[in-house]
């Protein structure tokens, strides 16, 4: 039942993903404070995804990846998944406030204590998703972690 609402929230969000290193910035507890590190990569990555379906591999960006972990870090703390940050954000708020002046920008997020294979099959079996993970004219990614909560973002600069 919880992978079905899961499923529906995610068709229903409509967003973008990338990644050229397939990894996933995951934020845990160590010994009381937070970490970032390394999760498991996806069995297929976006890149993946992409050239197998004609589209150009998109280039890490430490900006977007700032953006997505400050989101999967905010869904977290609020404990639901949602585009809209805590303090009223949108996906094109928390990327101009790192610092990437974009002329396209998407996100896609999930939830879900399945891994990021399980992200990555719901990503590409929702319409809205697929499509947008296969987004022609982006150019740069980051996709982040925390706990059960994934944020993606991919844009092209201005």
């Amino acid at each position: 039942m919880r992978w079905m609402m899961l499923a529906a929230g995610l068709m229903a969000a409509g967003c973008a993903v990338s990644t050229s290193t397939p990894e996933v910035a995951s934020q845990g507890k160590s010994q009381g404070t937070l970490r970032l590190a390394a999760a498991p990569a996806p069995s297929v990555s976006l890149n993946d995804f992409r050239t197998t379906n004609g589209r150009q591999a998109l280039k890490r960006s430490p900006r977007l990846q700032a953006a997505a972990e400050a989101h999967a870090r905010d869904m977290a703390r609020m404990g639901r998944m949602t585009h809209r940050g805590s303090n009223g954000s949108e996906v094109s708020d928390r990327v101009l406030q790192q610092g990437y002046r974009f002329g396209r920008v998407a996100e896609n997020i999930a939830e879900t204590g399945r891994g990021p294979d399980r992200v990555m099959d719901l990503w590409i079996n929702s319409p809205s998703h697929r499509r947008n993970m296969l987004i022609k004219d982006v150019t740069h990614y980051g996709m982040a972690r925390n706990g059960d909560y994934y944020a993606l973002v991919v844009a092209r600069r201005r």
